[in-house]
């Protein structure tokens, strides 16, 4: 496999520096061999003037004194600003300004101006990677917008007492600049270190561009030419036993770590709900395509496999960081971590494409060290990966508390001995607990499924009743999810827990790993869940499932169904997501959909229709009468 194939193309629908840059370099092959790579370094223009108002140390009331020698003679300003105007950055601030003495008489006491003052700024970085600017223009205007008529008194004291200070502006950019240098020279292949460390001592910061809502400077690498080795496409590979799975799993953890910890440090810093919810889906989209190339249906550079996974999820968490709402309530520290975070991705990216030959690749190294732009102090390890409940990432995310475990090991085990007792019993117990101990265990022969079945159907109807009532729905969108949760359960495993297996209970695994009545994949629920309740715990994976297809349905379904008008299309958007993942959710209405996919959705609302209809549920035939 050539360790050396190109990114896939950033879809077009993201416009971006990154996307524009990538499709530009992309769009013309012969300047794939200039000597010279350019890696665009972005600055919002927030951080620029966080930087500006801790420069002009303004006051509680957003005061600046630049000159004050007694009542009579001084230069304030209000509201400085920068903002952008036909390409251009520039200064603007609200001014009052006054020379004179103390009255005598009736005599003036002097020259007082209130009005607004306007100076055009040309940005550049210097020796020290210090960003920059100079004063290119500048206008006076008097309160009504017209051009002041003592414009010469307020120019001069400008020009005194307020040039000097803005033009004494820094922003240090060679951390950032430092940091981005790092991660790439991590995450190149050992054979090509020479050239890229040919490549380092070039770097330089080439003229600074004005973007729509910051400015981009160019990091300018000169790179040896080269020639590219071929491109080889990746086979798809055949889906792996179960051994193979859980070795490559292995993989691909480093990733799913990073993105926990990326999704955890973002949300705490995002306090919108809607970009809660999209760090949600890119969390959970990355676990299922993870599923999706375990099972052979996607195809992986088996010598960068972390490498289509890492660039579909980097560019949807760029979308959420860059939103302008986002980080409106950032502080400036944490704007330029994220600068510094987002910009050294995209470079990682970039150089990828602009010079294959470098051999760039996703390492574990590589993903810790771009993890810890974001929280440099931190003493966590933020590839740490293990299968225990987090509650922090429950909370962010928007889920319940994670329900403790009732019965302790030895009350399990006395169960145990009773379990016969139990299933024995005629009567269905009143709560889910007391329904849970009967069906412990239980895999029912054909002659028990009389006394099965309805067992399982209480302890749905229990579990979906306790969720509506959490959720607040009206009552139309309540009985449709009451009658969703049983047929999600059918059909993922016609109302099974456990299984025999050589004469042994055990509970039930599919080809993905998926668990349990509910079957949830411990893979993509890893933090939001206990892997071992899942298995063993009856109630615990029909109270996981319902909640995870709550809040599908909430989030997805309640969406789709608003839009088109339909409520029942909350049901089969919210299992199409349940199925398949957040993008997903209206697979249910593509003109052509795959013959699984038609399978998978017809059988759905079949089950779910006849069960809304009053039908019983035949666990012999595993359908609905």
């Amino acid at each position: 496999m050539n360790k050396r194939c190109l990114l896939a193309i950033i879809p077009c629908h993201s416009v971006t520096i990154l996307t524009i840059v990538l499709l530009w370099l992309i769009a013309t092959p012969c300047l794939l061999q200039a000597a010279t790579v350019e890696l665009p370094l972005f600055l919002r223009m927030q951080i620029l003037q966080n930087t500006l108002e801790e420069s002009l140390r303004l006051q509680a009331d957003g005061k600046a004194v630049l000159y004050q020698k007694d009542p009579y003679t001084f230069l304030h300003i209000t509201r400085p600003v920068f903002f952008i105007n036909h390409g251009k950055i520039h200064f603007k601030c609200n001014a009052t300004a006054k020379m004179g003495f103390e009255p005598i008489g009736i005599l003036p006491s002097g020259i007082e101006w209130t009005g607004t003052i306007d100076l055009t700024l040309h940005f550049y970085v210097d020796e020290q990677w210090h960003l920059r600017y100079r004063i290119t223009d500048s206008a006076i205007y008097d309160e009504d917008g017209s051009q002041a008529v003592v414009s010469n008194f307020v120019w001069h004291l400008s020009t005194q007492y307020l040039y000097p200070v803005l033009e004494d502006f820094s922003l240090d950019l060679s951390l950032p600049q430092q940091e981005i240098i790092t991660l790439l020279r991590t995450c190149g292949f050992p054979e090509d270190a020479k050239t890229f460390e040919e490549a380092l001592t070039t770097t330089q910061a080439g003229p600074l561009r004005i973007a729509a809502n910051g400015i981009v400077m160019p990091l300018l690498l000169t790179l040896r030419d080269q020639p590219r080795k071929p491109k080889v496409v990746p086979a798809a590979q055949k889906p792996l036993t179960q051994e193979e799975l859980e070795a490559f799993q292995q993989v691909f953890e480093p990733l799913d770590a990073f993105l926990v910890f990326v999704v955890k440090t973002t949300a705490a810093d995002f306090v919108n709900y809607q970009q809660r919810e999209q760090l949600f889906d890119l969390l959970i989209s990355s676990r299922y395509q993870l599923l999706s190339i375990l099972a052979g249906d996607i195809a992986v550079d088996a010598e960068d496999p972390l490498r289509n996974l890492f660039v579909d999820a980097w560019q949807q968490l760029k979308s959420i960081i860059e939103s302008s709402e986002g980080q409106n309530g950032l502080m400036q520290e944490q704007l330029l971590r994220y600068m510094t975070f987002m910009n050294a991705g995209d470079a990682l990216l970039l150089l990828d494409v602009a010079a294959p030959q470098l051999g760039m690749r996703i390492t574990t190294n590589g993903l810790r060290q771009l993890a810890r732009m974001l929280q440099p102090g931190s003493p966590e390890d933020p590839l740490r990966f293990d299968w225990q409940i987090d509650p922090g990432l429950r909370d962010l995310l928007n889920f319940l508390p994670d329900p403790e475990e009732k019965t302790s090991p030895i009350g399990r085990l006395i169960l145990e001995l009773f379990i016969e007792t139990a299933h024995a019993a005629e009567t269905i117990p009143g709560t889910p607990a007391e329904i849970g101990r009967r069906l412990d265990r239980w895999v029912p022969t054909p002659d028990e499924l009389a006394d099965f079945t309805p067992l399982v159907a209480e302890l749905l109807r229990l579990i979906a009743l306790e969720k509506v009532k959490k959720a607040g729905l009206d009552s139309t969108f309540s009985m449709l999810y009451q009658h969703l949760v049983p047929a999600t359960a059918l059909m993922e495993s016609c109302w099974r827990q456990y299984i025999i297996d050589c004469d042994k209970i055990e509970y039930l695994r599919s080809p993905s790993g998926s668990v349990g009545m509910m079957q949830i994949n411990p893979h993509v629920w890893r933090g939001f869940y206990s892997i071992e309740r899942l298995k063993w715990d009856t109630v615990y994976n029909i109270q996981s499932g319902a909640e995870i297809l709550m809040h599908y349905y909430k989030d997805y379904g309640l969406k789709v169904a608003k839009q088109y008008g339909k409520p029942e299309y909350a049901v089969r958007a919210a299992y199409s997501a349940y199925n398949a993942g957040p993008r997903a959710a209206q697979r249910f209405m593509k003109k052509s959909p795959s013959a699984r996919e038609k399978k998978v959705d017809t059988r759905l609302w079949s089950y779910f229709q006849r069960i809304r209809a009053g039908g019983s549920v035949n666990l012999a035939t595993c359908n609905v009468d």
